[in-house]
């Protein structure tokens, strides 16, 4: 551990996941994991994603220098990663802050754990997938900050600030949600 930061998520078993082939999820199809843009960092997600979600505030703006960026929210021990990331924290507009991880040779931006979350609970970004069609966002966050030319699907749940996890997110994933708050490690 260094500090209060989180060490990066290993494979099962301690081992170093080597297969970037697709494999199999929970999801409706199977997916490829993804990675970083130099390809030194991979990924797969082995567990089935709590929830998906486009945030629009002005900290995800300019740490993807977009008009937003889209999170998957997912239990730690679900992450499968190989190669080296190096973490920093950043601040929040809740004042929690929380640690960015990012490859160590091209500064891809992969996962990150938010100081207000769930122990257990970290958010890949989605982007860093390797077939980003796999993720739609469930939900708009903080949407009193998107810029004025950015069209919100009327099709999804729209909120100015942050949401109530218990009402928006479904079922079994608030149940998962609630077992990685009470998770004692």
């Amino acid at each position: 551990m260094n500090g209060d930061r989180l060490e990066p998520p290993r494979t099962r078993n301690g081992k170093q996941a080597s297969d970037r082939s697709v494999f199999k999820h929970r999801w409706s199809r199977p997916i490829a994991g993804g990675g970083c843009a130099c390809g030194q960092v991979r990924y797969k997600i082995v567990g089935e994603p709590l929830f998906t979600y486009a945030c629009h505030c002005t900290d995800c703006q300019r740490t993807t220098g977009s008009a937003f960026v889209i999170h998957t929210v997912i239990a730690k021990d679900d992450l499968e990663i190989e190669g080296e990331t190096k973490a920093t924290t950043l601040p929040t507009g809740s004042g929690a802050g929380y640690d960015p991880h990012f490859c160590t040779n091209c500064g891809t931006f992969i996962w990150c754990k938010y100081h207000i979350s769930a122990k257990g609970a970290i958010v890949i970004r989605s982007g860093t997938l390797d077939d980003t069609t796999l993720v739609k966002p469930q939900a708009h966050i903080f949407t009193r900050y998107k810029l004025p030319w950015m069209t919100l699907p009327t099709d999804v749940p729209v909120f100015e600030e942050y949401y109530d996890r218990q009402e928006v997110w479904p079922e079994k994933s608030f149940e998962k949600w609630t077992e990685l708050v009470n998770k004692n490690d």
